[in-house]
């Protein structure tokens, strides 16, 4: 007999009632975990079926269909998918998005059609791609079906109707080079070959010059390269391309060959990520490009480049001033006419330089004619006689201008001052007298032999006592002297930074190069080259230590003197000036230091601060941006 509690409930009938909920509630959640349980296992089945042509594919937000293009067996009539299924007409997309650059596909099986592992449902290709005219995405191609209907079909091994062999892009990389007339008249840089590879006789063996390639490879790969690329995996070293304002130029196009290659319809189209920067033509066929026959370079050992040079292909004119840096892509283009299928890959690019600031980059560089009175051998003739072969002045300012600095979009204005003449005897006295900075500064008194080093010296000191006017004026001033130096055509000194006093000796006087050598060291650059036996980062190492140590000392001479230095206030001045002028070099010496950290062999290549007298034609792109900065700040 049912009883009523205090509430009025029964409560063996709500007892009763709650193990009725409770098994109900356990028995779903049974089924919603069976249920589940069957959705995975479908799920992974349903990913390991054969992706086949006509599956539907997706990335991102983009949807369309995957075609295959290679002869393969089928399934269910189809053809089957397989992991060399990655070029870009093999993703079909409704909306126009191209996937432009595949990766490899991810997930895919261990089973083999004609020696390739076929794809699978889960199977995924990692890329980048774009709608035309909007920016890139990052993402993948997955599959939304297999492609398959009804039951699943295992490989039919007997293989399908051979359809038309589609054709597809050859495989190359585009470069852009300088022409062989090419003088200096802009800035243009690439990875030499020579550089990385070791082809270049030096001694009884072959080196590359370069003294650090692997550091070197990143300067060309990926520093100022805007979406560096590697086409087919490969290591992609971009052109570099320095221009003034309204400049247009000329340049070679070099076609890397990764696969035998033919005349077809493959067109090469180039891109300008500006609408100030224009590329002309805009598009050239790869038949033009190869018509020159195919070249061979050895790169050392067994190693070798196929390749085919075009000259004077394209014309690039920078119509108003860049304000960053912007790149010109280069992409190869090919349409199979049997099947329609279209494929676009990026193959190379150039860089073309920021140059807004090139109204920043002008310098008024004095020159004055320093020789001995009344002297035949070493008097204003003989300097006229010299530098008169170079043009004298107006050829000095066009070759600066056009040939040599104007690469780094340096400007001059060459300006004369008056002469600064010397008696013989103020000389001989002055390298006579003991214990100077200039003590010994005459090597031999007979042909006027100079330390280059005490001269150059000798010549800051003194002009800046004896002119100060002139000496505080902002440029560079260069001297020309009828005397000798054993070991140097010509001196200048990186530091201190604001160094700004250059020599020209006799024997280069009508060197034009040298000019430009004296005048980089002034605007910050090293030598090409090790000038001893430390490396770069050794001599980075040696005068961090020293700077160290000199701001060590200076901290405990100060203390350790105190008590002498509060009765002495204007010796303490003194010496503070001489510890920080001493601080100030070595911290100047970092500074040209880690920004000129690419070194070369000696005497092996054509830049300008190389040693290769008969052949110094060009700066780097990097050493471009080491004189622009000094000019802008120091000598501007």
């Amino acid at each position: 007999m049912d009883t009523l509690n205090q509430d009025g409930n029964n409560s063996e009938t709500h007892n009763q009632t709650s193990a009725q909920d409770q098994m109900m509630a356990e028995n779903k959640q049974k089924m919603e975990e069976m249920r589940a349980e069957n959705e995975e296992k479908d799920k992974k089945e349903e990913g390991l079926l054969l992706a086949i042509d006509g599956a539907k594919i997706k990335f991102n937000a983009h949807t369309g269909t995957f075609k295959v293009l290679n002869d393969v067996p089928t399934t269910q009539d189809k053809l089957t998918g397989t992991i060399v299924e990655k070029q870009i007409p093999n993703f079909i997309f409704d909306d126009g998005f191209i996937l432009t650059q595949p990766t490899e596909w991810q997930n895919f099986g261990t089973v083999k059609v004609q020696d390739n592992k076929v794809l699978l449902k889960q199977s995924f290709l990692p890329g980048i791609g774009a709608i035309p005219g909007t920016p890139p995405e990052t993402g993948k191609v997955e599959f939304v079906n297999s492609g398959q209907v009804n039951v699943p079909e295992s490989i039919d091994a007997k293989g399908a109707p051979i359809p038309n062999k589609v054709e597809v892009l050859k495989k190359f990389i585009i470069h852009f080079r300088r022409n062989a007339s090419y003088k200096g008249e802009f800035g243009f840089d690439w990875m030499r070959d020579e550089y990385i590879y070791p082809m270049t006789a030096v001694g009884s063996t072959n080196k590359e010059l370069s003294l650090d390639p692997a550091q070197l490879k990143t300067e060309y790969k990926t520093t100022d390269v805007l979406n560096p690329v590697s086409p087919y995996g490969k290591d992609y070293y971009c052109s570099f391309l320095n221009l003034m304002l309204n400049q247009e130029v000329e340049l070679d196009i070099e076609v890397e060959e990764l696969e035998a290659l033919a005349a077809d319809a493959t067109e090469i189209i180039f891109e300008s990520s500006s609408p100030d920067l224009t590329i002309n033509p805009s598009n050239i066929p790869l038949s033009t490009l190869i018509a020159g026959g195919k070249k061979n370079k050895p790169l050392g050992g067994t190693t070798s480049r196929d390749y085919y040079l075009a000259a004077n292909q394209v014309k690039v004119k920078c119509n108003k001033a860049l304000i960053k840096n912007e790149q010109i892509k280069v992409f190869a283009k090919f349409k199979d006419a049997a099947s329609g299928a279209e494929d676009k890959k990026e193959v190379g690019k150039m860089m073309v330089m920021k140059n807004s600031d090139q109204s920043k980059y002008t310098i008024n560089v004095y020159v004055i004619k320093s020789y001995l009175k009344n002297h035949t051998s070493f008097g204003l003739s003989t300097v006229d006689t010299e530098f008169n072969k170079i043009g004298g002045l107006t050829g000095l300012e066009k070759y600066l201008n056009e040939n040599s600095l104007n690469q780094g979009l340096i400007q001059i204005k060459v300006l004369p001052l008056p002469d600064w003449v010397f008696t013989e005897q103020t000389l001989v006295n002055t390298s006579d007298t003991r214990n100077t900075p200039y003590t010994g500064m005459i090597t031999n008194k007979v042909t006027m032999l100079m330390d280059d080093a005490k001269y150059m010296n000798f010549i800051n000191d003194r002009f800046k006592v004896g002119y100060p006017a002139i000496a505080g004026k902002k440029g560079l001033f260069i001297y020309l002297t009828p005397f000798l130096s054993p070991s140097a055509g010509g001196a200048s000194y990186n530091v201190p930074l604001t160094s700004k006093h250059i020599i020209l000796f006799k024997n280069n006087l009508d060197h034009l190069s040298s000019y430009s050598h004296e005048i980089g060291h002034s605007l910050g650059l090293e030598h090409f080259f090790l000038d001893g036996t430390l490396t770069v980062n050794q001599e980075i190492a040696s005068v961090q230590t020293k700077l160290n140590a000199e701001k060590a000392d200076k901290r405990n001479h100060f203390v350790t003197n105190a008590a002498y230095y509060s009765t002495h206030p204007g010796e303490k001045t003194k010496n503070e000036n001489i510890y920080d002028q001493n601080i100030k070099n070595y911290e100047d010496q970092l500074n040209v230091l880690k920004k000129n950290s690419h070194r070369y062999i000696k005497q092996t290549t054509e830049n300008i601060m190389d040693y290769n007298l008969r052949k110094q034609i060009t700066f780097d792109k990097w050493q471009w941006k080491v004189i622009q900065e000094e000019t802008k700040q120091y000598y501007h």
